[in-house]
């Protein structure tokens, strides 16, 4: 069933210390309720050239809320309109390749695992962090999977990744963390906590040289004197081959992201360097015209979404290259953003992303045109 929705065509606010607005961006709402908070969409191409976003709808705003509704959306006319679907459709960038068609590989961190309450000891005598839970239950995260399907993500096969022992390790949207390099290597961002209830994270990568059959688990960053923070880390490759990371560092509000470089598909990483993009978490695409794209959640006042651009496969990001999407978010100024990216056929834009406007958080697209062509 085609559900209506509310396309917004407006010109953006301009502020003072705001970047240049994309004065083109088309505002769609993908879905908004009043009593939901709806965040975190995963977002993806299909083959056929439609877009697919799966979210959840949760009870609370809090990012350890396990009672979220899921829900699926389809669009077939370039983000224009959207309409509910009940098919999980999986990301072809799992996809081995020709050599073995229908096969799909999916690696990633289990996130949050909800148990009783009286579990809470067993969980910090192994050294792993616990939290509690909104629904009265703790919550802890630990540990990675991978997922193997043989025809085409009908059916699903998952075994547990070995790790190094830490105190927490997170996942983070899929599409901005996964990357397959050839039919064979396969990479997938993490983060967290190297110990229990430490103020900062680490960056880390699980990889893979034979199609997820045995995995290694390496340093993006992390600093030793745990005075800087790696989090939320999205991976690309550019052009040039290089592999790039551009990480959430905190404190949140008050810093800006930092990028690291790997020449050698991932074995080993350069020394990370702050960037001037201000903002949080990212999302990289590389563009077919070989630059590289950066959407991010922009969460100090004007709330919203910005965009910057790298020249130079990721090595330096210019202020004049960034931009606003959009500047019209509102409420609590840590919670906004987590934007996906991808361009279309006709090279045209789409970030999808989760945005609290009116005192309703839900997930929303806009539609651009790249402003530095």
């Amino acid at each position: 069933m085609k559900i209506a929705l509310l396309s917004l065509l407006l010109p953006l606010p301009v502020f003072a210390d705001a970047p240049f607005s994309v004065s083109d961006a088309e505002h769609v709402v993908i879905y908004r309720k009043d009593g939901q908070y709806s965040a975190f969409p995963r977002f993806h191409q299909l083959p056929n050239g439609s877009l697919h976003v799966r979210f959840g709808a949760g009870v609370t705003s809090s990012h350890l809320e396990p009672r979220r509704k899921p829900n699926q959306f389809i669009s077939k006319d370039g983000a224009r309109t959207w309409q509910r679907t009940e098919q999980d459709t999986p990301n072809l960038i799992w996809a081995t390749g020709p050599t073995q068609p229908g096969r799909l590989v999916d690696p990633n961190a289990h996130a949050w695992r909800y148990v009783k309450a009286n579990r809470r000891n067993e969980f910090e005598k192994k050294g792993i962090e616990v939290r509690n839970s909104p629904d009265g239950r703790v919550t802890y995260a630990y540990g990675c999977y991978v997922r193997t399907s043989e025809d085409n993500g009908t059916t699903w096969q998952q075994r547990e990744i070995p790790v190094p022992p830490k105190g927490l390790i997170m996942s983070f949207l899929g599409p901005a963390t996964d990357l397959r390099l050839d039919a064979n290597t396969l990479l997938c961002a993490v983060y967290g906590r190297p110990t229990a209830n430490i103020r900062f994270y680490e960056s880390w990568l699980i990889r893979s040289e034979d199609d997820g059959a045995t995995w290694d688990f390496l340093t993006i960053a992390a600093d030793p004197e745990k005075k800087r923070s790696f989090g939320e880390t999205a991976i690309a490759r550019a052009a040039n081959g290089d592999i790039v990371a551009m990480m959430r560092t905190e404190p949140a509000l008050g810093s800006k992201m930092w990028t690291a470089h790997s020449t050698d598909r991932g074995k080993s990483w350069s020394k990370a360097i702050e960037t001037s993009l201000h903002g949080h978490p990212p999302h990289l695409l590389t563009l077919r015209d070989g630059t590289l794209l950066c959407t991010y959640g922009y969460r100090d006042e004007p709330i919203g979404i910005r965009a910057a651009l790298s020249r130079d496969h990721g090595r330096t990001w210019l202020e004049k290259d960034i931009v606003s999407l959009r500047a019209d978010g509102s409420g609590r100024p840590g919670d906004n953003g987590y934007p996906i990216s991808a361009e279309l056929p006709d090279g045209s834009l789409v970030s999808v992303y989760y945005i609290t406007r009116d005192g309703i958080t839900g997930v929303e697209a806009t539609r651009w045109q790249n402003p530095w062509n």
